[in-house]
């Protein structure tokens, strides 16, 4: 197959779960010996959309990546404004929820112009995530030449309920889900039964091995037990009230713990002796960090799939979720491997128990691990997603024969 796929950011150097998923799966089709193009912003910074690339076509492992200039860079002057209008009740206008997608960005003025002439070239595009002008604008302007899949990455958020994305989730083909959860949301939020599948993503549940000493004593860790986060550091993230909730529960714990923060601090985080911020670190660090974790944990009240927690998993590694998020609740609740958490309390109730009970940490670990290997390997993940692909372009074909 030739295969497109539309994302707002697109490298090595793209912090996000997102554009992390679609790069890992247009790598993956391309060494399944599709043709795989991408076309995306020379953006890096999701805040400004400030070009940091190039504009132009390239190659990067195996795929062709295509980088249109973005029209400004985003202040929060201009799209504060427009948040407020569009985000709090009562409802605004359509019109002013295009122009809140418009100017949220990446704004990408050549967009349109080269899914017109190049769309036609491709049996499927794909599209990632629901959020942004290059799916809301790029979807409806490749649909009419070629088959097209959306990957939402959809969760009960604020911007769903807008209107102005009623329309999009209809005209896609196909759309690929990570979560039975994320199936839920869509059914609910748009009453329509889409053709759809959950695909998930995949995990690397053989990746090589870490060194949690090298971490401990890089970072100054001694033989402290550590809770490990993974990701963007932010309100956004819900890291603001995760180490709140820690600070709370060491004023009452006994014993020694850290909470280590892995991942670029978009906000400061107030300091504390036994919070520690890493910062961005590369990947064998990532790995060394995981290996010298006793659980990991992912406080975010937004998430469609975490390839962070599954990672932990991977590794054995049990984990406390943020219980007000159904998709990591039900990730936690199928695989046996997480205690999900809905207040401080249950918070510190949580964390108390997994650093004393050892054998309940072990036995959670391997649960983590089996749930992993049972529906997350990307020989799985590749099959379910080929097939997905070709379903879309059927219905594309039948549509146009009717």
């Amino acid at each position: 197959m030739r295969l497109l796929y539309c994302v707002q950011r697109y490298g090595p150097e793209v912090g996000g779960g997102a554009e992390a998923a679609c790069r890992m799966f247009a790598e993956r089709m391309a060494a399944r010996r599709h043709h795989v193009e991408v076309v995306t912003s020379c953006a890096v910074d999701y805040h400004s959309w400030a070009d940091s690339y190039a504009p132009g076509t390239s190659e990067l492992n195996g795929v062709v990546v295509h980088r249109l200039p973005v029209r400004a860079e985003r202040t929060t002057a201009q799209f504060g404004p427009v948040s407020s209008r569009v985000l709090v009740p009562p409802r605004a206008a359509l019109a002013v929820e295009r122009d809140w997608v418009r100017v949220q960005g990446p704004d990408l003025p050549d967009l349109v112009p080269w899914m017109t002439r190049n769309a036609g070239r491709f049996d499927v595009a794909a599209f990632y995530t629901y959020l942004y002008p290059t799916t809301a604008v790029g979807l409806p302007a490749a649909a009419p030449r070629t088959a097209t899949v959306l990957h939402p990455a959809a969760h009960d958020e604020p911007m769903l309920e807008l209107a102005v994305f009623d329309e999009l989730f209809r005209r896609a083909d196909a759309i690929c889900l990570h979560t039975p959860e994320e199936m839920d949301t869509i059914r609910r939020r748009f009453r329509f039964e889409p053709l759809a599948s959950v695909v998930g993503l995949g995990i690397d549940v053989n990746p090589p091995p870490g060194d949690g000493s090298r971490f401990r004593a890089r970072f100054g860790l001694g033989d402290d037990p550590i809770l490990l986060y993974n990701g963007r550091i932010e309100p956004g993230k819900a890291t603001d009230e995760l180490v709140r909730y820690f600070v709370r529960f060491r004023q009452s714990w006994p014993g020694p713990v850290k909470l280590v923060l892995v991942g670029p601090p978009v906000v400061p985080v107030d300091e504390h002796p036994d919070v520690v911020v890493t910062g961005f670190v590369d990947e064998q660090t990532r790995l060394d960090a995981y290996a010298s974790a006793l659980a990991f944990v992912m406080p975010s009240y937004f998430e469609s799939f975490s390839i962070a927690l599954c990672d932990a998993w991977a590794i054995r590694c049990p984990a406390l979720v943020n219980a007000h998020c159904a998709v990591l609740a039900g990730q936690a609740r199928r695989s046996g491997a997480g205690i999900a958490y809905r207040n401080a309390a249950e918070f510190d109730a949580a964390l108390g128990r997994l650093l004393v009970d050892r054998e309940m940490r072990v036995r959670m670990g391997e649960r983590g691990r089996d749930y992993v290997l049972a529906t997350s390997t990307w020989g799985q993940v590749e099959e379910r997603y080929e097939h997905l692909l070709h379903r879309a372009i059927e219905h594309r074909r039948r549509g146009r024969h009717r």
